[in-house]
């Protein structure tokens, strides 16, 4: 329940911040369904290349070999397609904008909140989980941060 807690909620705050302003020629629906693609198809790459680990790990070669062919897959067509679909392009600040915003939602909204969940029902790793990633996800909103302030000084 937690997973799926986590993957509907990622979803959602991405699908907030991710490429919209760049795509206004679609219709909200079907940008709405590029975006959950590509959090399905990103969500898969990752998976399958951990599966992978987990083949080769006991000695099952060909198998890993087929998880990673299919996360190649995932990423580099499927999510590629649907993030060109989406125009998905930005400038250099804007993308940096874009960064900053979905990690600050990670910090301090998503993954406290996660934690808050996970300690009232007594899920207290998971928590402390949730809480050590929040604190991560700060470190990486700073240096988008930096990184914005970086673009806007003169050369």
């Amino acid at each position: 329940m937690t997973l799926k807690l986590l993957l509907t909620t990622a979803v959602a705050a991405m699908a907030l911040t991710a490429g919209a302003a760049s795509a206004e020629d679609l219709n909200p629906q079907t940008r709405a369904n590029l975006e959950a693609a590509m959090h399905g198809e990103a969500f898969a790459n990752l998976k399958y290349l951990r599966f992978a680990e987990v083949a080769r790990e006991s000695g099952n070669v060909e198998l890993a070999q087929l998880f990673e062919s299919s996360a190649n897959v995932e990423a580099n067509e499927h999510f590629a397609r649907e993030a060109d679909a989406l125009k998905l392009d930005g400038t250099n600040e804007a993308n940096v904008l874009d960064a900053m915003a979905g990690e600050q939602y990670e910090n301090v909204t998503m993954y406290i909140g996660f934690a808050d969940q996970a300690e009232a029902v007594g899920d207290l790793r998971a928590a402390a989980m949730f809480r050590q990633i929040a604190s991560d996800e700060g470190d990486h909103y700073e240096r988008y941060r930096a990184a914005a302030e970086r673009l806007r000084q003169p050369r």
